[in-house]
């Protein structure tokens, strides 16, 4: 058997290299120019690649939603919505009412709403199927004394609805911020709201619990009732912690197309949206562990509800004394 020598090696090794050079196609400068200006009209039109998809946030509710006393009118929205943007989320903030100096400020809450109220009104936001509902209600049912028993029942009928109607939500269930004109009904509203969550978190729903009930201060309040800028800057470090633990828990989805709602976010939209995008540097919060049926079972032997409540108001009168000396 003849072998190959090396300059045989190199006439095949040429002859193969102009087979190839031959068999490729051509590429024109123009081509290469018109390659580049598409590249960038697509990836103006691309989402960002941090996260792998948009958040469609509802923020429901009533006064507190909306921002009430709050001198911008923005409450803890754009707070809430800046922290997310530094964090590489695409937001888009829906509902049927606007209010704030901030561009993105579509919401739906509505001043001295009770449960069964805003119950009543959400058959007109599913039509735009958030895939992020914030959901705050509760307080007015405690100040005008409605049905404080059947608040856990109310809210439980309300949350089926929106799960039934929008498959793809995952809805963050706040606990009521500290009221001081009808401190103990709202302690027992907060207790019926521990107790449903965990029941629906046994059974793998998309949950979450925002503990709002003791990180706000008393002294956080304008009115006894409606936080301070800074109360509403720590409803949203709040916020923050529990879509935190919905993202690592991997309950966040993807929201559903709509005719008025797309998935996609162009550059330009991102641009018409956002205020900033900057570390809003929020105050620090350590979220209380998930509510369990375990523990809270083993919380009702010692009447959970009674100690709660007066555990909160101890820790609330406490942060408004001054122990300092003269």
């Amino acid at each position: 058997m003849r072998q190959s020598t090396p300059i045989l090696w190199v006439v095949q090794a040429c002859l193969i290299w102009l087979t190839l050079v031959s068999a490729s196609p051509t590429i024109s400068h123009d081509n290469l120019v018109s390659d580049a200006d598409s590249d960038s009209d697509v990836s103006a039109l691309q989402t960002r690649d941090t996260k792998p998809f948009p958040l469609r946030i509802l923020p429901l509710g009533a006064s507190i939603t909306m921002g009430y006393k709050s001198k911008d009118g923005n409450g803890y929205r754009k707070w809430l919505r800046q922290q997310l943007r530094y964090a590489g989320w695409e937001v888009d903030m829906i509902g049927t009412m606007k209010n704030g100096t901030m561009h993105d400020n579509d919401h739906d809450g509505h001043i001295g709403w009770r449960i069964d109220q805003i119950t009543s009104h959400v058959k007109q936001i599913i039509p735009q199927q958030p895939n992020l509902i914030l959901l705050n209600a509760g307080t007015n049912d405690a100040l005008q004394n409605y049905k404080v028993d059947t608040a856990g029942e109310r809210m439980d009928s309300l949350l089926t609805y929106l799960f039934d109607n929008i498959p793809n939500t995952t809805i963050i269930l706040s606990t009521l911020t500290f009221n001081g004109k009808k401190p103990q009904l709202g302690t027992d509203i907060s207790t019926q709201y521990l107790e449903l969550a965990a029941k629906r978190r046994a059974r793998k729903e998309r949950l979450v619990v925002a503990d709002m009930s003791t990180f706000i201060q008393w002294k956080q309040l304008v009115d006894k009732i409606h936080p301070t800028a800074a109360g509403y800057e720590e409803m949203a470090s709040v916020w923050w912690a529990a879509i935190q633990e919905a993202e690592k828990e991997g309950l966040l989805q993807a929201p559903t197309s709509t005719t008025k709602n797309n998935t996609a976010f162009s550059k330009a939209r991102e641009k018409e949206l956002d205020d900033s995008t900057a570390d809003p540097r929020l105050p620090a919060y350590t979220a209380p562990p998930q509510p369990t049926i375990k523990r809270i079972n083993s919380s009702k032997g010692s009447s959970l509800s009674h100690q709660w409540h007066l555990w909160a108001v101890a820790f609330q009168i406490l942060t408004c004394i001054d122990f300092s000396y003269v």
